[in-house]
């Protein structure tokens, strides 16, 4: 240790201070920030909603759908997910919202579901990012059950997906058909 210090560094010193430095990090920014969902945002209907990224698996362009006859509507085709038949679904009867045509921005993010993946159709991708969690507040009565909350972000209303209730929906599941 001594030939350390004469070559002119302690390296146990060292390691100590980025230690320190490490954890007064990580304590600021639990103190400044509090807790966060990291969510996905997409476009539905013209507005703004999330849902948390542990439910996502992809972001696709939409492929080609084929219909399947005899199903709700809301489930509007399958595509081949590298090997797997995967449900498409239109949510946006569910929410209340309006069906304008997915345009070339469409894209279908797929989830997990408790027992099958399968993609939602979306207007668009907003991105990825973290939404203080006690800035929620419940939504409005007017609002789907599945909605869990809303947010105001920036100049936008940003209503909180409840994904496990809507992936458990009878019109998703198909239960009965």
């Amino acid at each position: 240790m001594d030939e350390k210090r004469e070559a002119g560094y302690d390296i146990l010193s060292i390691l100590s201070g980025m230690k320190e430095e490490y954890w007064r990090g990580v304590s600021e920014v639990q103190e400044e920030g509090g807790e966060t969902l990291e969510c996905v945002t997409l476009l539905l209907g013209g507005e703004f909603y999330a849902f948390e990224t542990v439910h996502a698996a992809e972001v696709l362009r939409i492929p080609k759908l084929i219909r399947v006859p005899g199903v709700p509507e809301i489930i509007t085709g399958i595509f081949n997910l590298r090997g797997e038949i995967t449900a498409a679904v239109d949510i946006r009867p569910l929410l209340g919202v309006s069906r304008p045509d997915i345009g070339d921005g469409g894209r279908i993010v797929v989830v997990r579901g408790e027992k099958f993946l399968t993609g939602i159709l979306t207007e668009g991708i907003v991105g990825i990012a973290p939404l203080p969690l006690d800035d929620f507040e419940a939504a409005g009565a007017t609002r789907s059950e599945y909605v869990r909350g809303e947010i105001r972000d920036g100049d936008r209303l940003v209503l909180l997906l409840d994904l496990p209730k809507l992936l458990a929906s009878p019109a998703i599941t198909a239960t009965g058909y």
